[in-house]
């Protein structure tokens, strides 16, 4: 079983014309012992995705997963 689980996850905030799109479909799996890098161009969602994972994207934003478990614990 995979330490920690990741699927389609997409995290979107409201706009004043519609709504921005800010990390669509991330999808990984690690397991105990994995090493992890993200790289990316400044604004590519590295953050937000993170941010996600710690619950700590602010409200009206909006977070939803497949799946999002860590060490079999739901996220």
């Amino acid at each position: 079983m995979a330490l920690l689980e990741i699927e389609n996850l997409s995290v979107e905030f409201p706009s004043r014309s519609s709504v921005l799109h800010a990390v669509e479909g991330v999808s990984l799996s690690l397991d105990a012992g994995d090493v992890l890098g993200i790289v990316g161009e400044s604004g590519s969602g590295k953050s937000v995705t993170m941010m996600a994972l710690m619950g700590l994207v602010p409200y009206p934003g909006r977070v939803t997963a497949s799946k999002m478990r860590f060490d079999g614990h739901d996220l």
